[in-house]
């Protein structure tokens, strides 16, 4: 075993155990916050089902968050800063009830801020799910041209570069007409392969085959 495999897989195992150790954090900070917010809700005036119901309306949407950052940079490479924004709308009432839930009495305001969130939430969510929606049929063209397209036409142009200089080395090469007809290649294509082929050839030009 060579060290740089070595290397390799003690990068994989890092990211896998980051991997691991993050779901497990997130895990027990959702436990966590949603105790703390089920607490500020009941101090806040709300009981039984909607009081352990009010936090998923905070914590589910700072989740809806994380998840429209990582389409964004799985999709482009960037995150979008409209997922971080829908991020911090979710962290930050999130933050400020886990917050104020210690506090021996709510404030007065809290009753106002537990009836505003649920409503929030949902209009927020559904907005960043709409950006999602919007800009699939970008992601998916982007997808499919990285995945498909451009192995597709790599082939396509390696076979006919091959082709080329056996034709070539027989005495009667590929036309440009037949290198585009017989691989699909655009006109540009065939005459870059051409070029590079024939300037390979000791310097010897081969006359132009007919179409």
């Amino acid at each position: 075993m060579t060290s740089d495999s070595i290397a390799v897989r003690a990068v994989s195992a890092c990211y896998a155990l980051m991997a691991a150790v993050t779901v497990l954090a997130t895990a027990v900070g959702f436990w966590l916050s949603y105790a703390g917010l089920h607490s500020f809700a009941v101090r806040a005036g709300l009981s039984g089902p909607e009081a352990w119901a009010w936090p998923s309306s905070v914590d589910l949407f700072i989740l809806a968050g994380e998840l429209g950052i990582t389409i964004s940079t799985l999709r482009g490479g960037h995150p979008d800063w409209r997922a971080w924004g829908y991020f911090a709308a979710g962290c930050a009432p999130s933050v400020m009830f886990n917050v104020l839930h210690v506090a021996v009495h709510a404030p007065g305001w809290g009753r106002y801020a537990v009836a505003a969130t649920p409503p929030l939430a949902a209009v927020l969510a559904l907005a960043a799910l709409m950006q999602q929606v919007i800009s699939l049929p970008a992601a998916l063209a982007h997808l499919h041209g990285r995945t498909v397209s451009s192995p597709v036409a790599s082939d396509a142009e390696t076979a006919a570069t091959a082709s080329l200089r056996a034709t070539l080395a027989a005495g009667n090469p590929w036309s440009q007409n037949q290198l585009q007809e017989q691989f699909r290649l655009t006109r540009a294509q065939a005459a870059k392969i051409r070029q590079q082929v024939l300037a390979g050839s000791n310097g010897h030009q081969a006359p132009e085959a007919p179409a």
